[in-house]
């Protein structure tokens, strides 16, 4: 069940990175150019100048439709079940199109990026290497078709645990680890994990040892629909995760979707987007009004089709997270996650391999990466983050 999963495809192998000296806001104490010059990332102002240098201004306006804030629902399903099926659904039906059809994509840049992004992630948080050495132990929840398994075979992999809704995706997932020369065991359960406990989904003797990285792409915001439902998804996170094992993942940063909404200038306002993907809210609140089942509908080209999601209330993450015993230790925005990485040489080799950069702009000594402005705006939705469970 993976969010934009089938954006973020990947088989490509990931080099290795070193850990980050400091999570601290970007502040080079050294510079090769002038403050200001390099590694800045595109703002949302500058994104929208950019997209409209190629305006066509004879075309014409759609029609904003104005709705009743606290009456209008574009949608009516609620937080249910069924609504967890409605994902399962739409990502059962969604077909295993192969590598070359993938690099064909429409949005293969935004792919290549989402790819860059968890691998960084992958290299600067998971554990080189267990506390007993014998190789670290992975859950995957929400695993989608597997697209991660390469980015993980660059560690030193013991076993791996796949979780997913999606019985399609668990047989693509499967498959991909059967086609490949994989040292090491994977296990693969169909199962929403999101609220349902861990224990009535995987057999016992797969959840010891406790897990080194517990890891959830694109796709923990399916579980935030009640509060009830939150707590048993991040619960089955740090059960089964070590003390100093690591939980890592992406999802839609609450800011910016807020953000986006007050820039489209319209206080009724329930979307925003482009002709690359689209947000639409069911109903408008302010920022921590609705801290759970704040539901909207997300549409991108080539990968999701208006399927329902949920705002992660940020505050509330980290607040029962932490009640739980996991710390903080990284939070940033997709675009910042590529400041961060271009500073690692590995990853900066990486992005480069994977195309992930615009060579024409870093010639002069800045970063851009090789996407349409549109398909930034769609990038610069996400945050990705690290956590590490309390040692006893």
């Amino acid at each position: 069940m993976v969010g934009i999963e089938a954006a973020s495809e990947s088989d490509g192998d990931d080099a290795e990175a070193s850990l980050p000296a400091s999570t601290q806001a970007y502040a080079p104490k050294w510079r090769r150019t002038p403050a200001r010059s390099v590694l800045l990332p595109m703002t949302w102002k500058e994104a929208n100048e950019w997209k409209m240098q190629t305006h066509n201004p004879l075309r014409e306006q759609q029609n904003a439709e104005i709705h009743d804030l606290t009456r209008t629902r574009k949608h009516s399903d609620q937080a249910t079940p069924e609504l967890a099926q409605n994902v399962a659904s739409h990502y059962n039906q969604r077909q295993d199109v192969g590598t070359e059809a993938r690099k064909n994509s429409p949005i293969i840049g935004l792919k290549r990026f989402n790819n860059w992004v968890k691998s960084a992630l992958i290299r600067l948080y998971a554990p080189l290497e267990s506390d007993d050495q014998k190789g670290i132990r992975i859950l995957d929840l929400g695993c989608g078709k597997g697209g991660d398994l390469r980015k993980w075979d660059q560690h030193h992999v013991s076993e791996m645990v796949m979780l997913d809704i999606a019985e399609v995706s668990i047989q693509h997932a499967r498959s991909r680890y059967n086609e490949s020369s994989f040292r090491w065991d994977a296990h693969f359960f169909v199962g929403d994990g999101f609220r349902t406990p861990l224990d009535q989904l995987v057999p016992a003797q797969l959840l010891e040892p406790m897990f080194d990285v517990v890891t959830m792409q694109f796709c923990l915001h399916y579980g935030w629909d009640t509060e009830e439902n939150a707590r048993k998804m991040l619960t089955n996170v740090a059960k089964w995760l070590r003390p100093g094992g690591t939980f890592i993942g992406t999802i839609p940063d609450e800011e910016t979707l807020f953000g986006r909404l007050e820039e489209t200038g319209d206080a009724a306002a329930l979307e925003f987007g482009n002709d690359e993907y689209k947000v639409e809210f069911d109903i408008r609140y302010a920022q921590g009004d609705m801290p759970f089942g704040n539901k909207y509908h997300f549409w991108l080209k080539d990968a999701v089709d208006n399927v329902p999601e949920y705002v992660v209330d940020w505050r509330m993450l980290e607040s029962i997270a932490n009640e739980l015993g996991l710390r903080l230790v990284y939070k940033a925005r997709f675009d910042q996650i590529l400041v961060d990485g271009y500073q690692n040489k590995r990853l900066r080799l990486l992005l480069r391999r994977m195309g992930v950069l615009d060579q024409n702009v870093t010639a002069d000594g800045s970063v851009a990466p090789n996407v349409t402005p549109s398909l930034w705006e769609a990038c610069t939705l996400y945050v990705g983050f690290a956590f590490q469970k309390d040692r006893i």
